[in-house]
């Protein structure tokens, strides 16, 4: 016998104590579930309240036939994604994976069943979407992970977005800047900002790695350095991705560089961080930028630059200097490297000292 489909019961429960709220019930294997979905100051109306709780409907009717998921929204399949397969992220990638869904796929795409969405429509409407193709690219992959989630769930049998096209052409060349033009910069920076970008530029590390770097991540005999955090926001998190945390060799200038500032520097025990703040804590990557890189780099005449313009800046002297494309590859720890060797105890090739040698040289010497 087949199981029919349960719609459940959505009533307004009046509390002694607080705003009024919306309960649904429903069967769960012979026996009677409730569970409270919001109060009215939450969900105004009726309508409001059923918008929430369609993606429980979903869940409950696991075992109905396919067919009589007809009705369901794409709204209510960001519900249910959001509570259960949410990835547990940096709270930054968070924020922007819920900022996609609620400022451009809900708005659009909400109220749409998920049988009425064509790939067309939605190719069209990603290419309509004013912004770059990058982010139009992240939108793209968000609506294919709901529909996925879909097919998985078993509301639908395949993924319209499967065939949909972007394009991935930027619209702008990333900002590079010559060996000049970076030493002009580093000679108006003070410090500790002038070794961060110097670390920035010879290492091609982000921000968020710079700023997680301690003190004790660096074996000054071997000369190199194991990244193995990132700081967002003054938060502590793993790296980017995992192909991000690695050992790098450090060239002899730079190292010095970082010595140097140890010895002006308050925290310098192994656990403290390189460029800690005056508590002891993380600094914040945005203020940094606005208030002691940026004003430094219009005074040296080579205009506005931003923390991966030293990330883009290593990445073509590496290129011009005719570095092997698998040593580029691992030195800018991309997220496409595929690598089987312990990234803890792996040695650090001659050709990788080599490169990072090849750049530091270019940067502070021409």
């Amino acid at each position: 016998m087949q199981a029919r489909y349960q719609y459940g019961n959505l009533t307004l429960r009046k509390r002694k104590k607080g705003p009024d709220g919306w309960q649904f019930r429903w069967m769960e294997n012979g026996k009677p579930k409730s569970v409270l979905i919001g109060t009215i100051d939450r969900y105004p109306n009726q309508a409001d309240a059923e918008r929430a709780v369609e993606h429980l409907r979903i869940k409950i009717n696991a075992d109905t036939p396919q067919q009589q998921f007809h009705s369901v929204t794409i709204g209510a399949v960001i519900d249910r994604y959001v509570k259960e397969e949410m990835p547990n992220v940096r709270e930054d990638t968070g924020n922007s994976y819920r900022g996609i869904l609620e400022k451009w796929i809900r708005p659009r795409w909400g109220t749409h069943t998920l049988q009425s969405v064509k790939t067309m429509a939605v190719e069209s409407w990603i290419k309509s979407i004013p912004r770059s193709p990058n982010t139009r690219a992240h939108i793209r992959n968000m609506m294919h992970l709901l529909f996925n989630c879909a097919v998985r769930w078993e509301l639908i049998d395949r993924n319209p977005v499967d065939f949909v096209r972007r394009s991935s052409k930027r619209t702008k060349i990333p900002r590079v800047l010559t060996p000049e033009e970076f030493r002009k910069l580093l000679n108006e920076l003070a410090e500790p900002y002038r070794t961060m970008v110097l670390v920035a530029g010879c290492l091609g590390l982000r921000i968020s790695e710079i700023l997680g770097l301690r003190w004790g991540d660096v074996d000054w005999e071997k000369l190199i350095v194991l990244v193995q955090r990132s700081v967002v926001d003054g938060k502590v998190y793993d790296t980017k991705t995992e192909a991000s945390q690695t050992l790098l060799p450090i060239d002899p200038d730079l190292a010095e560089a970082l010595l140097m500032l140890r010895h002006q520097a308050a925290y310098v025990a192994p656990t403290d961080y390189i460029f800690a703040g005056n508590s002891g804590k993380p600094r914040w990557q945005g203020i940094m930028l606005t208030d002691h890189i940026r004003p430094p780099a219009v005074r040296a005449g080579i205009g506005k630059v931003g923390w991966h313009t030293f990330r883009h800046t290593f990445s073509s002297i590496l290129h011009n200097a005719g570095t092997n494309l698998a040593v580029q590859k691992e030195l800018l720890r991309h997220a496409d490297i595929q690598t089987t060797m312990n990234l803890y105890t792996q040695a650090v090739a001659p050709a990788k000292r080599e490169a990072i040698h090849q750049v530091a040289m270019a940067l502070l010497k021409g």
